[in-house]
């Protein structure tokens, strides 16, 4: 288990949510740390990912990716999100 920031654009626009990030039989599982800020509770089928792109914006790395009709994109804020997504991810990027 993971925790980090995502940015989720959705119908609705672009928000942000403190998350745990965990998997579990092909699905990438994200809820928030808490339900007094912005609740979300995610299953992301891994093999159902589309647009998965790593790089660095400045000096901070990024892993987004599309899902359905949602875009999700983390940045590393230094808590090594990106070698646990990178882990997660990039067997998905190979296979595609």
């Amino acid at each position: 288990m993971m925790n980090g920031m995502l940015e989720l654009t959705d119908c609705l626009g672009l928000d942000y949510y403190f998350v745990s990030l965990s998997t579990e039989s092909g699905v990438l599982i994200i809820r928030s740390l808490n339900n007094y800020c912005k609740p979300i509770d995610k299953a992301v089928e891994l093999a159902e990912i589309t647009g998965l792109t790593f790089g660095e914006e400045g000096e901070l790395e990024f892993i987004c990716f599309d899902y359905e009709e949602d875009h999700y994109h983390f940045i590393d804020y230094g808590n090594h999100l990106m070698p646990f997504l990178s882990n997660v991810l990039r067997p998905i990027s190979v296979s595609h």
